[in-house]
């Protein structure tokens, strides 16, 4: 079947099987106070006999205050006892549906948080995932062509019930229909390869050999920044496996792959004229990217930018986590973000009032345009008022309903003398030497020497630089965006901001030995910044070279 007529099918089924469903989304937005009160019933209603449930009186909730004053704030830590209780056994701790799967996510440190998801929440990421794919269907032709789509492992483990553990993303890939799966590029077994190398190695394999590519899809952007990487390190070597119809050898078997001489001959020839393989040249039909675009991974979209099509745009993957999707994109002009407030009941905090005691919690209907925000959910996969230490902001409103836009980790905020300084703000800081001095660091990370009570900032950067002078200038910014950090460096308080080049390579070293430890390589965020005193092996020796 042409190309052309595929998509057409595909499009005018989504249309058929998801207008009314994303229409009847949008007339909810004009009260969302009482779709997030049905949803928060259907929530208690289910599991108010679980353990849970009965211990914090699930029954006795009839309002969002008394909801609030019957069950505290949750944290993973303070749910593990029940998470475990349930998957080792039948009892009905947390949940009163047993989990059918547990997304794995390894956080920022410590035991892997394995969250528990029920049929229930299948369905939900599901429905989440087919309004999103209605909406770029209808709203712009980035899917007209091929989609090369990064996801996680789908099983990672088993309980001892059998029941897998993994990427639920992972998961949604391998459940797709034929005719679904038909319109991806890489096979759901790429994503088991062990070998971070090897997997980034067959992606390329597998992309590079197709030409009608016009979506790339990944959360985080710089898996697109480390698979351009991996494609100029490694060249020659893809091009023989592109026209010889071959792969790497791995722990997983992957499905045959024809020769394509022709394909081989016309990447070769690209690379003899541009001395390099890159997205603009060898997709020359790619027209979206979609993938977060908020926090820290504004760094690597600036350094991803520049390799593709100049036509390709940029589209908001959306708020969302291994614990909970938080929202969806419905407007990709403006890249405006509804909550899923059908599925999870959301709480928020101002920023100040958490961060200086102050529980007053709000509902979705009382947010101000414009305000930062701590977020707290509730979902059917029991996690209640789950404290996911995410800050957002109210980037706009579809009639009563605000949207919102991920900022950064609420645990990035550091403090030696009471300046509070932010990753936010330590972003916004770095990101100005683009202007100022036409530098894009390949990776940095702030330090806070409470020792020295002084700020080390760290950059890998090729070449030989003044360092003084980037130093001296984010330290400028910093004051002022940040009038605590004015205040204690004017005081002497807070030393001068110091500077120390990375070696070439630092930051690939970091994040490989991070996903070695244990984190998901595709979900990696790098911290921006963070305490000197803990600071992981890999980053000290960094230092020390």
């Amino acid at each position: 079947m042409p190309a052309s007529l595929s998509y057409l099918v595909f499009k005018t089924a989504l249309k058929y099987k998801q207008k009314p469903h994303f229409e009847e989304f949008i007339r909810s937005t004009r009260d969302p106070e009482s779709v997030q009160w049905l949803t928060l019933k259907n929530i208690l209603q289910v599991n108010r006999e679980t353990e849970y449930g009965r211990e914090f009186g699930f029954e006795q909730a009839d309002s969002p205050e008394s909801f609030r004053e019957l069950v505290p704030i949750s944290e993973f830590e303070t749910l593990r006892p029940f998470i475990e209780r349930q998957r080792d056994s039948d009892v009905r701790a947390l949940t009163w549906d047993q989990p059918i799967y547990y997304n794995r996510t390894s956080g920022t440190v410590g035991t892997p948080k394995d969250v528990p998801v029920t049929q229930r929440n299948v369905d939900e990421i599901r429905s989440g995932s087919q309004l999103s794919a209605y909406v770029l269907s209808q709203q712009s032709d980035i899917l007209e062509g091929k989609v090369l789509a990064i996801g996680g492992s789908a099983v990672e483990a088993r309980t001892i019930d059998n029941v897998p553990i993994g990427s639920a993303s992972g998961m949604l890939y391998r459940q797709q229909s034929r005719f679904v799966r038909s319109r991806y590029v890489l096979p759901p077994e790429v994503f088991d390869i062990d070998d971070v190398e090897l997997r980034y190695i067959a992606f390329a394999i597998y992309g590079l050999a197709r030409r009608d590519i016009t979506t790339i899809a990944t959360a985080n952007p710089s898996t697109f920044i480390r698979l351009n990487e991996v494609v100029q390190e490694h060249a020659e070597t893809l091009l023989r496996h592109i026209s010889a119809g071959t792969l790497p050898d791995t722990n997983v078997q992957l499905e045959s792959r024809q020769p394509d001489r022709a394909r081989a001959r016309a990447l070769e020839t690209i690379l003899e004229r541009d001395g390099t393989l890159a997205y603009r040249s060898f997709w020359p039909e790619l027209k979206g990217v979609v993938t977060w675009c908020g926090g820290s991974c504004g760094f690597a979209l600036s350094r991803l930018v520049p390799m593709l099509p100049v036509d390709c745009r940029i589209y908001e993957f959306g708020y969302n986590s291994s614990e909970f999707r938080g929202t969806i994109n419905v407007d990709l002009e403006c890249n405006l973000c509804l909550p899923m407030f059908h599925h999870s009941y959301f709480e928020f905090v101002e920023c100040g009032d958490w961060e200086n005691g102050r529980k007053k919690f709000l509902g979705l209907h009382e947010l101000d345009e414009g305000k930062l925000y701590y977020i707290f959910a509730t979902t059917s996969s029991g996690l209640y008022r789950y404290n996911i230490n995410d800050i957002v902001r109210v980037s706009g409103y579809i009639n009563a309903t605000p949207t919102l836009d991920f900022v950064q980790k609420g645990r990035g905020v550091t403090n030696i003398t009471g300046e509070k300084l932010t990753e936010h703000q330590v972003l916004e800081g770095v990101g100005s030497l683009r202007e100022a001095f036409g530098i894009d660091p390949e990776f940095f990370v702030m330090l806070a020497d409470e020792e020295k009570s002084e700020y080390l900032l760290c950059m890998e950067l090729p070449g030989a630089h003044k360092g003084s002078q980037f130093a001296s200038h984010v330290d400028t910014k910093l004051q002022q965006l940040n009038v605590e950090y004015q205040s204690k460096r004017k005081s002497g308080r807070l030393g001068l901001l110091k500077f120390l080049q990375l070696p070439v390579g630092a930051g690939i070293q970091y994040r490989h030995e991070r996903v070695q430890a244990g984190q998901r390589d595709a979900q990696f965020k790098y911290l921006h910044l963070q305490y000197l005193s803990q600071i992981p092996p890999v980053l000290s020796r960094l230092i020390e070279h």
